[in-house]
């Protein structure tokens, strides 16, 4: 279980930055869809390869 930690902080920073930026930009939608889609699994894709790549598990 602890090896998906950096995939879930990851994750909560994209949900948490997905928020932000459907607020700022008012979107609502499809565009609004597609961003709660995607940056949560990028932001955790991301973390994660940034742990990875600290821990040298390459």
């Amino acid at each position: 279980m602890k090896e998906y930690l950096p995939y879930l902080i990851g994750a909560l920073i994209g949900m948490l930055a997905a928020l932000l930026i459907s607020g700022v930009l008012a979107l609502q939608g499809t565009p609004q869809i597609m961003l709660f889609a995607l940056l949560p699994v990028f932001g955790g894709a991301v973390v994660e390869r940034a742990f990875q790549r600290r821990s040298g598990k390459s």
